[in-house]
Parts: structure tokens; C-alpha cells; sequence
């Protein structure tokens, strides 16, 4: 029962003891109480129980009493740091008991031996025992031993025959009742997962295992250090870090097992080295190391030196005395049979590499290299890794190359078993070391193009991939619904009274770690990530106008790939970390600019631009040409304002997290119908403006959601659409005339290789200048455009509309010659929505109207239902960045957070979507090069084109901005077209311009 149920043998235990029972009775009482103390309590009383059972056991003259008892005395006295006691302990026991209960003392200094880190003499022990519990039709200890079994097979690399004796043991535990055994079975079924590298399911067992010790009052020190490890093969070392150290602190205050806190501080100082704090790891490691020593923990130590040894290394303390250690190190961890002996080869090796020492450097990597070809996914890395150094070493680049190539591989089908975007993002950091290898060992012989491709294979793969949806579990809906109401009155409660709600936000934040720990749960698709990067591919489609720039990081420096007319040229920049540096004093005038009354510091901050233009693009800022730019900046340079360099702020600019996901975008259609959705959320300083004026405009009402929309919407199709400019047609200097039925350009050239028929800043036109009627659009009978902003009129020359869009108030089909304004196909630029109506039907059919979501109908299930397979969708609410957790990054909505784990629930998100808040384009840089936050989640949805905001702005001067971004859609322009010409068109103070500067376009549609 003290498993089973262990506050009721507790109590029980202690009621026995109260009636004055006989010694042999007795002794079972005390060790129940030593049971329970020595697993959930202060090992000091746990001792004193179990010596007090002993002497009760000898008092009443039961040998086996008195064997049963000092087993569990071994476990605690080795529990407790005294492993010599513990042992001798084992040996009285081993001899005074007979039969079954010797069976059960072998079993538990197997366990011990376990503890101990000696897994021969742990096997042999359960060996002996599980042949006589069976006999004895002993259920509960053959499974438990079968348990121990497998645990030991798993320590040692057995993951197959771990598998076989956990579901053995699982059959048993089935027709008991011992609900502590249980969930211990569930806890080994999660770490068997991630030894076979399945780190969803390990999440998802532990968890499941937490929520059963839960129920049973159970501490779970041991679950702990297991989760921490799957942790930090996740890539959320930090979390670990954190995890770890609050059980130490927790155990310490409980007196607990000297034995958990030694295994506790050593995954701690191997979370804080991968978290990259290489003196919290110094530091926890030598204690671990001091623990594991006194309590004669061979094997544990031997690990404990491994971590110590790389963080000595990590804080710049390299010699020849390292390499003798980590060799030594290394020698001891093979003896054991411990997965982790390649490790410490691979560190001995690299320390030699460091030196100079090329000959015991090739030694040490050589035997790094063999685990490549069998074992867990991060074991092949690591041999793969040790297979670049030696290439490397031997100066072979096609070698490394190779190397890299496989090793990343490996990566790439460990990565796609993840369903989270989360855990695929911190994943990629397990091949950073690979892919800057393999970018230095192109820089130095393959060229421009290759070091693009290299700076391709591990940047923002998350996008790139096949999104998995969180599956329709009712308890993760549940809790989502349960996180908006808690949040949204823990921000009323901070509004109202100024002051945070403890009780509130305590309970946020356990909602946000349920949300988080079922998410993690999710399971990715096949393995494999779709086609690789093609350069030729990126440069057809760039064609002759539009420049990407790719900036790449090579021992610290900037190194600008710059691509367009066919080739890929590089130039070099300066260092990223002076350019971090700037990029943080921009961002800190953006936020002072923002408000009245900062003028001054609006030549500081244009001086701050100019400097990051020298640091990021060097001498290709020269070489830019004339038309549009994509800039793909590294994951740590996503908060530069790009249009605020000198040579990118008149531009056409977007910017995009790669190159494979900018081809992405620029590949998507848009949705069939041209949908639009206008949402306003609540406290605003304008009021979101900006909606109102938009649904005015559109003649749009709150919840409507039928609107005859101008003459032109998105075109039919991907490859469909004619490109616009400036709203005119017309113009014979930028246009595009009809050579043979094919739409050309003035100078006889046919448009853009992307699919993109004219230049960006080209219009449709006729030879003769008057426009052309392609595919059923419908130009004035004399060949001008009516209104002066482009739009098309009536015959008579008069707008219906005072806005300049084309539409009679009654909502009927204006006519010219009898046909009605649009049939089956629109102007606008290729793949893009243009223009408010989006996509016509049959003709005469009207086109839907915006459905504006305002006040109450703002609610987060509302917007998700209309952002679904929209066309375009104009946002104005809060945005608040979340750095500690960048998926519960959110929008304020009338109900609460809309959260990107809401976005992530999206069938397809809106083709466009324009962000018109603060800090919607901010991101949290992890993994390798990944990026995590609300614009990256809708990339990989269907969004093709994002307008979304780096630093805070002033919410009125957003509104003229928005206002004209529009008014350039409408005229069928691109996002980065119209934020282009709405940054040109605001007023000239200090606070407008920073509101221009601080939006961006990202992605190409």
C-alpha cells in the first residue's frame, strides 16, 4: 500500500503504531513510515525508522522480517550518500533471507546497483531474482523487476530489449491495482520513447506519468531528471536549467535523497551549458562531480566529468591537460558501455584540433566517427560532426562537405518526427556546428552560389516544412478558452487598479504550461522536408529587376549574397556584433520617436541608419540597381528596420526569413472569392481608426459580409495577373503592350521570369497607350482612366464614389457598352488580391463585402472563423511580444489573447494580412536560425505577404499610413508597393516617419 496508496499506509502505519502492537508488526510499521520518508520525505527519519524495523525484526525472530527490511535499509543508507553502509547492508540481507524474499533483496540492489551506476552487476542480481518471483506467481515484483530490467537495458544503449520488458511489465501491472507502479511504468514507456528518439511521445508519457504521481501526493524528482533530458534534446535547455534547478531547491527543503540531488545537479550543468551559460554549468557540474564521488558513483561521475570538462572548455580554458582528461574520460565511459563515449572522444578531439595537435586530434575523432553509422539520431551527430573536424583537419572541403551534408540529414528526419514548430525551431540548433562548418568550408572553395545554398540548408527550415495542426483535443480547447478569460481579466484587473492580480496570474501561467506541455505532444509527418534550395531556381525568378540580399555569418562577420541577373556575387560586411549593437540604439529612437515632441533625435537616428547600412550591406549597397530588394537577414537581425538604411528607404522592400520561403510565397495563390476581414480590437488610442474609415470606404457594415467591391480584384489565378502600378493604366513608359496576343513591356521585352507578366512599377497599355481588355476586364470606351487616382469610372467620366472606387450606390453593375464591369478575370499583379472586391464570380455576380469584426464581435473563435481562407485581413489591436514564450505572443481581442498557438489552428491563413499594431513583427531567434512569432506562424499557413510592425508606434499616426497602404492595394500593388509609396506619402515630422520605418513587408505577395 505505501505505493499504491501512500498518505493512507502512512496514517495507517502510524495508528498501528499507536495501539501497542507486537515487534514483528511493529517492524512492518516502521518500515513503512522509512518507506514513505525515504521516497517523499527527509532521508534522516527514513533511517531512523528503518533501523527501528530492523531491530523489531531481530527482536521477534524473523529472518526473513529482518532480510526484507535491511534491503530497504540499503536503499535508503545509499540513497542518503553512504553507499559502503548500504552494500554491507544488502550482504546481511542477502544472507538471512531464503527463497521469495531473497528474490526481492536481489531485486533491490539490482535497483541499487542501478544507482550506482554498475549495470553488469545490476543485470545479474535481477537475472537471479525474476526466475523465483515468477514462481511464486509474485506479480507486483516480477513486474517491477522486469522494469528495472529494461531501465538498466536502456542506460546501456538496449533500447529494443528495454521495449520487450517494459511491455512485460505492463501486461502485469494491468491486473493490479498498484497505481504507483503503474504510473512508474508510464514514466519508463516515456523515457524507452526518447531513447528511441521520439521525443513527442516522451513528453507526452511523462506528463502523463506527472499527472498520475499527482493524483498519489507523489514527489517526482526522478520524472524530473528524465523530462529535463528530453528537455534539452528538444532544445529547450533553458527550460531544463529552470525545471532542474527548482527540484534541487525543492528536495533541499525536504531533507530528500542525497542521491537525486547529485543526478539533479548534473543534468542541471548540462542544461546550463547548452543554454550557453558555461559558468552555471562549471559550477553545478564540480558539485555533482563532489557528490558522486563520496557516494562511490562511478558511473555517474565518469558523466559529471564529461559535462565538467566542456564547460572548462566553453569558458576558454583549453590545454593539453583537457585533452588528456577528456581521453581519459572517454576511455572510462566505453568501459561502461555509456552512449555518451563518442561525446567525450569528440571533445577530446576538438580540444586537440584547438592546439594544433593534429595526430591525436585524428585519434580521438576517429573514434567519434564510428557512432555515425548506428544509434539515436544525436548520436549520428555527433559521429558526423567528428567526420567534418577530421575533413576538415585533412583539408578536404568536399569531405566536410559531405559530412555536413549527412549529418544534417539525420537532423532533418529527426526534426520532421516533431509536430511542434516550437521543437522543430530549437531542434536545428543540434546542427549549427554542421552548417558553419560546411559555410566556411564553402566560403573558402566553393563560391557565392554555394555558400548561398549552405546558408539556405539550415535557415528558417520551420517555414519551409509541412505545418502539422494541433490535433481537436477537447481538454487543449478547453484550456485555450479557459488562458483568454483568465488573461483577459488579469489585464482588466491591471487597468483598472494599476496592479497585477498574483492569484490571477498564477493561474495564467499554469494555464499557458498546459496549453504548451499538449502541444508539444504533437507527432510531425514522414520524414524528409519536401525539395531542396535550387539557386537557379531563385535567380529565374528574381529575373533582371528585383535584388535579394542574403546576409550570412562566418566567424562573427556579415557577408553579403547578393543575388539577381542570373548570378550571386558576395561582398563582405562587417561584424554582427557591432551591428546587433546598432540595431538596438535604432530601435531605442524608434520607441522615443513614437511619441511628441522628439524631434531632435530624428538626425541620430538617421546617422544610427547610415552606420547600419555600413555594418549589414558594406559595399553592396552599390549594387543594388534600381527596382524592388529582398532582404533575408540572419534570425538575430530581425528587428532592423530595413527601410531606414539610405540605400533600401525609397525602395520596394520586403523582407523575408529565407530565400526558399520567399520562392515560397511568391509561389502561393490566393483564395478563390477575394474575401476580406477588418478587425478592431479594443483599447486602442485612435480607436483603430484606421477600421472605420476602411469599412466606410468599402461600404462595408460591423458583421457584413456581402459588398460588390471596385472593378478590379485579385486575379484568377498564381500566374494569372497582369502587373499594376500607381493605380494607372496607360502609361506608354511603363507599360505593357500586346505583341502577338503576349503581353509584353514598351521596349518589346517580355515581363518578369517569376510568372509576373510587366515590371513591378509597370501599368497595362496598349501599344497605342489606351487600355487593353485582357481576359474580360473592362477599360473606358476612349482608353483613359475617369478618377485621378487610377480607379476606373463610368462613361460619363464621374466616380460613383467619393473615395475614387468604382461602384453606383444601389450596388448594381455600372455598364459601359452593355458588359458588365468585370467578368472572369481582374488586373492586378501576379498571385496578388487586388483591390477590396477581391475575386468576381460569374457575371453580375456581386463580390463580398469586407466583414468588419468590431466591439463584442471581436472575439478570438469569431476572427479565427473569418481569417480562415481570407483573401486580406487588416488587424489593428495590441500586440504584445512574449520573449519567454514567444507562442503565447499574441493580439488583443475583444474576449481575451489571440495567441499564435490560435494561428497555428488555422486551416489557412489569410492570404494577406496586415499587422497594423506594435511588436507583431518581433521574434524570438532560436535553434540554429530560426525564427519564432506571430508573422512566422502564418508563413508556412498559405500567407503569402505580411505588413507587421518591429517597434512600438504611435497609434495615430498609424492610421494615415494604413489609410494610403490600402489606397496603393486597392490600385493593385503589392504590400511592398503600397507601404512603399504610404511611407512617401505621410508627413515629414519625426513621428510619422519612425511609424513608416518601423512597419515592414515580408514575404512576396
Amino acid at each position: 500500500m505505501v505505493f499504491a496508496a501512500p498518505n493512507e499506509a502512512l496514517a495507517r502505519a502510524e495508528e498501528l503504531l499507536a495501539a501497542d502492537p507486537s515487534p514483528l508488526h511493529a517492524s512492518v510499521a516502521h518500515q513503512v513510515i522509512g518507506i514513505w520518508q525515504r521516497d517523499f520525505g527527509d532521508t534522516r527519519l527514513a533511517l531512523a525508522h528503518l533501523r527501528r524495523a530492523r531491530d523489531l525484526a531481530s527482536r521477534a525472530d524473523s529472518p526473513e522480517r529482518e532480510a526484507d527490511v535491511l534491503a530497504t535499509l540499503g536503499v535508503a543508507l545509499v540513497h542518503s550518500g553512504r553507499t559502503r553502509e548500504g552494500l554491507a547492508a544488502f550482504e546481511r540481507g542477502v544472507a538471512r533471507g531464503s527463497g521469495h524474499t531473497r528474490a526481492r533483496v536481489l531485486y533491490r540492489r539490482a535497483y541499487v546497483w542501478w544507482v550506482l551506476g554498475r549495470h553488469g552487476e545490476a543485470l545479474e542480481d535481477v537475472r537471479r531474482a525474476i526466475p523465483v518471483l515468477r514462481q511464486a506467481d509474485d506479480v507486483i515484483w516480477t513486474a517491477r523487476a522486469l522494469t528495472l530490467r529494461a531501465t538498466v537495458h536502456l542506460a546501456l544503449g538496449s533500447v529494443e530489449r528495454a521495449d520487450a520488458d517494459f511491455t512485460a511489465a505492463e501486461r502485469l501491472w494491468d491486473t493490479t491495482g498498484q497505481d504507483h507502479d503503474k504510473a512508474d511504468a508510464v514514466e519508463s514507456r516515456g523515457l524507452a520513447a526518447f531513447r528511441s528518439g521520439d521525443v513527442p511521445a516522451a513528453l507526452r508519457l511523462l506528463d502523463e506519468a506527472e499527472e498520475r504521481y499527482a493524483k498519489l501526493g507523489t514527489p517526482t524528482f526522478m520524472l524530473t531528471i528524465r523530462r529535463c533530458e528530453v528537455l534539452m534534446a528538444a532544445g529547450l535547455a533553458t527550460e531544463a536549467l529552470a525545471e532542474a534547478d527548482a527540484a534541487t531547491a525543492a528536495l533541499d527543503g525536504i531533507g530528500g535523497q542525497s542521491t537525486r540531488r547529485a543526478e539533479l545537479l548534473l543534468v542541471a550543468a548540462r542544461a546550463a551549458r547548452l543554454a550557453d551559460e558555461p559558468r552555471t554549468s562549471l559550477a553545478r557540474a564540480a558539485l555533482a562531480v563532489r557528490l558522486f564521488a563520496g557516494q562511490r558513483r562511478t558511473w555517474y561521475e565518469t558523466h559529471a566529468r564529461l559535462v565538467l570538462l566542456e564547460a572548462r572548455v566553453a569558458t576558454g580554458r583549453a590545454s593539453g591537460r583537457l585533452v588528456a582528461d577528456a581521453a581519459a574520460v572517454a576511455e572510462r565511459l566505453a568501459a561502461f558501455g555509456a552512449p555518451a563515449a563518442p561525446e567525450a572522444s569528440l571533445l577530446a578531439g576538438r580540444i586537440a584540433l584547438g592546439l594544433g595537435w593534429t595526430a591525436d586530434a585524428e585519434r580521438h575523432l576517429a573514434v567519434a566517427a564510428r557512432s555515425r553509422h548506428g544509434g539515436p539520431p544525436l548520436a549520428r551527430m555527433t559521429g558526423w560532426a567528428a567526420q567534418a573536424l577530421r575533413a576538415r583537419a585533412a583539408g578536404s572541403a568536399r569531405g566536410v562537405l559531405e559530412a555536413c551534408r549527412r549529418g544534417l540529414d539525420v537532423l532533418d528526419d529527426h526534426r520532421m518526427t516533431l509536430g511542434a514548430s516550437e521543437l522543430r525551431a530549437r531542434a536545428t540548433a543540434q546542427g549549427a556546428e554542421l552548417a558553419a562548418l560546411a559555410q566556411e568550408a564553402s566560403l573558402v572553395s566553393g563560391g557565392p552560389r554555394r555558400l548561398l545554398v549552405w546558408s539556405e540548408r539550415w535557415r528558417a527550415t520551420v517555414l519551409t516544412a509541412p505545418p502539422t495542426r494541433p490535433p481537436a483535443d477537447p481538454a487543449l480547447l478547453s484550456g485555450m478558452t479557459a488562458f483568454r478569460e483568465i488573461a483577459a481579466r488579469a489585464e482588466e484587473a491591471r487597468t483598472d487598479g494599476g496592479r497585477p492580480v498574483p492569484a490571477l496570474e498564477r493561474e495564467q501561467r499554469r494555464l499557458e504550461r498546459e496549453i504548451r506541455s499538449r502541444t508539444l505532444h504533437m507527432r510531425g509527418g514522414a520524414p524528409g522536408d519536401g525539395d531542396r534550395f535550387d539557386v537557379g531556381r531563385l535567380l529565374r525568378r528574381l529575373g533582371d529587376d528585383v535584388r535579394l540580399v542574403e546576409l550570412a555569418v562566418l566567424d562573427g562577420r556579415v557577408h553579403v549574397l547578393l543575388c539577381g541577373q542570373g548570378r550571386v556575387r558576395r561582398f563582405g560586411a562587417g561584424l554582427l556584433a557591432e551591428a546587433e549593437r546598432e540595431a538596438e540604439h535604432v530601435q531605442a529612437g524608434l520607441r522615443r520617436l513614437a511619441h511628441p515632441g522628439a524631434e531632435a533625435r530624428l538626425p541620430l537616428v538617421e546617422a544610427a541608419g547610415a552606420r547600419l547600412q555600413e555594418l549589414l550591406l558594406g559595399p553592396a549597397a552599390a549594387h543594388l540597381g534600381s527596382g524592388p530588394v529582398v532582404v533575408v537577414p540572419p534570425g538575430r537581425l530581425h528587428r532592423v528596420p530595413w527601410a531606414l538604411l539610405p540605400a533600401l528607404r525609397e525602395r520596394v522592400l520586403s523582407v523575408s526569413p529565407s530565400a526558399s520561403s520567399w520562392l515560397r510565397a511568391s509561389d502561393t495563390a490566393p483564395p478563390p472569392g477575394g474575401r476580406q476581414v477588418l478587425v478592431r480590437g479594443p483599447g486602442l488610442a485612435s480607436g483603430g481608426a484606421e477600421v472605420t474609415e476602411l469599412a466606410e470606404r468599402y461600404g462595408a457594415a460591423p458583421g457584413a459580409d456581402a459588398y460588390r467591391g471596385p472593378v478590379r480584384g485579385a486575379s484568377d489565378g498564381a500566374d494569372a495577373g497582369i502587373g499594376r502600378a500607381h493605380g494607372e493604366l496607360g502609361r506608354m513608359d511603363e507599360g505593357i503592350g500586346r505583341v502577338d496576343g503576349e503581353p509584353r513591356r514598351a521596349d518589346g521585352q517580355r515581363g518578369g521570369t517569376d510568372g509576373r507578366l510587366g515590371p513591378a512599377v509597370g501599368a497595362l497599355s496598349r501599344m497605342d497607350g489606351a487600355p487593353e481588355r485582357t481576359g474580360g476586364t473592362l477599360g473606358r470606351t476612349d482608353g483613359t482612366p475617369d478618377p485621378t487616382d487610377g480607379t476606373l469610372g463610368r462613361t460619363d467620366g464621374a466616380s460613383d464614389r467619393t473615395d475614387g472606387t468604382l461602384g453606383r450606390r444601389d450596388e448594381t453593375p455600372d455598364l459601359t457598352d452593355g458588359t458588365p464591369d468585370r467578368t472572369d478575370r481582374a488586373l492586378g499583379p501576379v498571385g496578388a488580391y487586388s483591390g477590396p472586391g477581391g475575386q468576381a464570380g460569374s457575371p453580375g455576380r456581386p463580390t463580398p463585402r469586407p466583414t468588419v469584426l468590431e466591439g463584442d464581435a471581436a472575439g478570438v473563435p469569431r476572427v479565427l472563423r473569418e481569417l480562415d481562407g481570407a483573401a486580406l485581413a487588416h488587424i489593428a489591436a495590441h500586440g504584445t511580444f512574449r520573449a519567454d514564450s514567444p507562442l503565447f505572443s499574441s493580439l488583443r481581442m475583444a474576449d481575451g489573447p489571440l495567441i499564435v498557438h490560435d494561428l497555428e489552428r488555422l486551416d489557412r491563413s489569410p492570404y494577406r494580412i496586415i499587422l497594423s499594431c506594435c511588436d507583431t513583427a518581433r521574434f524570438a531567434s532560436v535553434g540554429a536560425d530560426e525564427l519564432l512569432g506571430l508573422v512566422t506562424a502564418l508563413l508556412p499557413l498559405g500567407t503569402a505577404g505580411v505588413v507587421a510592425c518591429s517597434a512600438p508606434v504611435n497609434d495615430a499616426a498609424v492610421v494615415p499610413l494604413m489609410l494610403t497602404l490600402h489606397k496603393g492595394l486597392d490600385a493593385g500593388l503589392s504590400l511592398a508597393e503600397a507601404l512603399r509609396d504610404a511611407r512617401a506619402a505621410l508627413p515629414g515630422d519625426a513621428m510619422h516617419q519612425a511609424t513608416g520605418w518601423a512597419f515592414s513587408a515580408f514575404g512576396a505577395a
